[in-house]
């Protein structure tokens, strides 16, 4: 499954990326994300909550920054298990910033995701359409984040 979205910020491109490359003040933009570790300087250990209808997933993910070109772009990889392993998932991610001048970022994100086992079961069309909501979750609290940081 393909996702790709983009959305503006009202904050310098440094500002966006320096929110973007920090660990702990991105998750409590991640719609379920519970925790974030970091193992080293490009490999963190997150777990991430999620219900799709009755089912609730907890995932155990390690992500691992694999490019970068700040303060431009990131590829990152995200790998892990429900703890049963009765759901996989696996992605990899791009992250786009662009100035848009007026200290506004214009940030493009896309995600190839796959998912296995329970939740893969479903529909790749109610899975999409879960997964833009959380986009949509984050883009929220990802603005508001940056934002109030700029205002104050």
């Amino acid at each position: 499954m393909r996702i790709e979205q983009s959305f503006e910020v009202e904050a310098p491109l440094d500002t966006v990326w320096a929110e973007i490359r920090d660990p702990q003040r991105m998750v409590i933009c991640v719609p379920g994300c519970e925790s974030i570790e970091a193992l080293d300087e490009t490999t963190y250990r997150a777990v991430v909550g999620l219900s799709v209808g009755p089912i609730r997933a907890r995932f155990n993910l390690t992500v691992g920054v694999e490019e970068e070109r700040p303060p431009l772009y990131a590829r990152t990889t995200t790998a892990g298990e429900e703890g049963s392993r009765a759901s996989m998932v696996r992605a990899v991610n791009e992250v786009h910033l662009e100035d848009l001048g007026d200290a506004r970022t214009r940030i493009a994100y896309s995600s190839e995701v796959e998912i296995s086992g329970r939740l893969g079961r479903y529909g790749g069309g109610m899975m999409k359409k879960i997964a833009e909501r959380k986009a949509r979750e984050f883009e929220e609290a990802f603005r508001a984040r940056v934002e109030a940081q700029e205002e104050a």
